[in-house]
């Protein structure tokens, strides 16, 4: 095991006994936001997480808004971007608040082949004791009033935009040029680093 997957392999350890801890004594479910630039590794932490406290996982990206083109998406300010990138009313109202009231939450994920931007059926993820917010923007103000712990997954730009591109199969310039501004926003005006409760460095 080289060094940093050892000290991922901690901070992992760590995160889940924090957690543990502060779920004591408690009759509601704990919500944690994994936040991160695109390609910081937050759904690989996620499930990691997941194996370790059997946390139901809302992925943000399920939630982009797809109301929005992208010739509306490049007349919009970086605020504006960082604000309706993430259709919020519905995480809200179709995913975090019925898992905190203990009920399944059901909702159509969205879908880059769909004519509408919305899977053609609905996801559901059961009740859990542990509720993980997966992905960049889970810390915005519209969301933070029912997030319990708040976890930044950081590593470099470059690294980041390398993973990306792996991801992806390309390195897709408009994308970088439409969204880096914005993530550069979130983390700095809106979401510093020492706005989190832990930050996980992943690289």
């Amino acid at each position: 095991m080289n060094q940093s997957s050892h000290r991922l392999k901690q901070a992992i350890q760590s995160v889940v006994s924090v957690v543990q801890q502060r779920r004591i004594g408690r009759t509601s479910p704990f919500v944690v936001s994994l936040d991160g630039g695109s390609g910081a590794g937050k759904s690989t932490l996620a499930a990691a997480l997941v194996s370790r406290l059997g946390a139901a996982v809302i992925p943000c990206d399920d939630f982009f808004d797809a109301t929005v083109t992208d010739a509306e998406w490049d007349s919009f300010t970086v605020v504006q971007k960082c604000h309706r990138c993430i259709d919020w009313q519905r995480v809200r109202n179709e995913a975090l608040l019925p898992l905190l009231a203990g009920k399944a939450a059901q909702y159509r994920p969205y879908s880059f082949s769909s004519g509408n931007g919305l899977a053609l059926h609905s996801v559901e993820k059961m009740p859990s004791e542990v509720i993980i917010l997966d992905g960049i923007y889970s810390g915005l103000p519209e969301i933070s009033d029912l997030v319990d712990f708040s976890i930044l997954v950081d590593v470099s730009p470059e690294f980041r935009r390398h993973r990306h591109n792996i991801r992806e199969g390309t390195d897709d310039a408009d994308w970088h040029l439409r969204w880096d501004p914005v993530e550069d926003y979130y983390f700095s005006a809106l979401r510093p680093p020492d706005s989190y409760d832990v930050i996980v460095v992943n690289a």
